[in-house]
């Protein structure tokens, strides 16, 4: 019999992390203390809520590979705490959740998720299978929340922020890519063994290509926000180095010294665009 705990562990809260860049529009903005900060936390829990509801129906569809996996095979469905019918019912529960609250947001918020949560079935289903096309789909995952935070609360979507925040999540899919391969080799998936050879340079390419847009950014913007440019270099860096030990985003977020890095990143951007 599963426990409360179970489920909760298949809902993978600790990834919920990904979810915030709903505000980096808003913040961004200059006007994040104007705005409906009740919408932007629907808009949240929405792409929350169908992203536990991923995550609940890719274990299912994986539970086999998994035991394979040093980490995964402790996951609810994997190890069989959670068995196929009744994780089959928590995906439904967990994606009705999902878009209640992006109705409850607004319409274009609720179609947002409603993409968000197609692409990442065909992710799960095929696209996953594929090296590079992987990668930019989770990385489309990413984009997608960035924009309904913005339209959630009227805010105009510009070239900068679509290439910035792009870019950013490619280089953090790649990273992904390399933390796996560093745990367990390039057997656990099939798409795996053709990033062996090129994954270094696709994070390479990526990373400069999000940090020199960020450079242009405050370059164009200038004051203090000059100074959040170095922070956002270390930032990369830093969860770039745990990536190559074999952690995730959300591992890395434990570290230190990269959660003083992004309060201090932070703080420069506040000081920068709200002083």
């Amino acid at each position: 019999m599963p426990t409360l705990r179970d489920f909760v562990r298949a809902m993978r809260p600790s990834n919920w992390y990904k979810a915030t860049i709903v505000l980096a529009g808003p913040v961004f903005s200059g006007r994040i203390f104007e705005l409906n900060w009740l919408v932007l936390m629907f808009a949240f829990l929405s792409f929350s809520f169908v992203a536990s509801a991923n995550y609940v129906l890719n274990d299912l569809k994986d539970r086999e590979n998994d035991l394979h996996h040093p980490k995964k095979k402790n996951r609810p469905i994997a190890s069989g705490k959670i068995s196929g019918k009744q994780a089959s019912w928590f995906f439904i529960f967990l994606l009705i959740v999902g878009l209640v609250f992006g109705w409850m947001a607004n319409f274009i918020v609720l179609q947002l998720v409603g993409i968000y949560f197609i692409v990442n079935l065909a992710y799960t289903h095929y696209l996953k299978r594929l090296s590079i096309i992987d990668a930019f789909t989770i990385a489309v995952g990413y984009l997608l929340r960035a924009l309904a935070g913005c339209y959630a609360v009227g805010i105009v979507v510009t070239n900068w922020f679509y290439l910035a925040i792009f870019s950013l999540a490619v280089y953090l899919a790649f990273c992904k890519r390399l933390a796996e391969i560093k745990v367990s080799g390039v057997k656990h998936k099939a798409s795996l063994e053709e990033y062996e050879d090129i994954i270094e340079i696709a994070i390479g390419i990526s990373g400069s290509i999000s940090l020199t847009l960020f450079a242009i950014y405050v370059a164009n913007v200038g004051g203090h926000m000059v100074w959040s440019f170095p922070l956002a270099m270390m930032g990369l860096l830093i969860h770039l180095r745990e990536s190559v030990k074999g952690y995730e985003v959300h591992e890395s977020l434990r570290k230190p010294e990269l959660i003083l890095t992004l309060i201090a990143f932070m703080a420069v951007i506040l000081v920068g665009l709200y002083a």
